[in-house]
């Protein structure tokens, strides 16, 4: 068996070599394309959930009949304006 030490010479033919590198290379930019997409999905899904939960959010604040809290108080002040209407007709 032929010991390896620090200057033990390897010959590897120039074509594999550059086949390697070009596989490497082709890992690396892959890889990187993955990362991308991955990290653009991501932000995707927080966006769309942000949204989900404004409208979850919404949706519950809606009253029953698709009256709001505001629409309540300003149906209110409109039928008492309604009902002093009615009383200055009648004077």
């Amino acid at each position: 068996m032929p010991k390896i030490e620090e200057n033990t010479n390897i010959t590897i033919p120039l074509r594999n070599l550059l086949s390697i590198i070009g596989g490497v290379a082709i890992a690396v930019v892959g890889y990187f394309h993955v990362d991308e997409r991955i990290m653009l999905l991501e932000h995707d899904f927080k966006m769309a959930q942000d949204d989900i939960e404004s409208n979850a959010k919404w949706i519950d604040e809606w009253e029953s009949d698709g009256i709001l809290p505001l629409d309540v108080e300003q149906n209110m002040r409109i039928t008492f304006i309604e009902k002093k209407l009615e009383e200055l007709d009648e004077r």
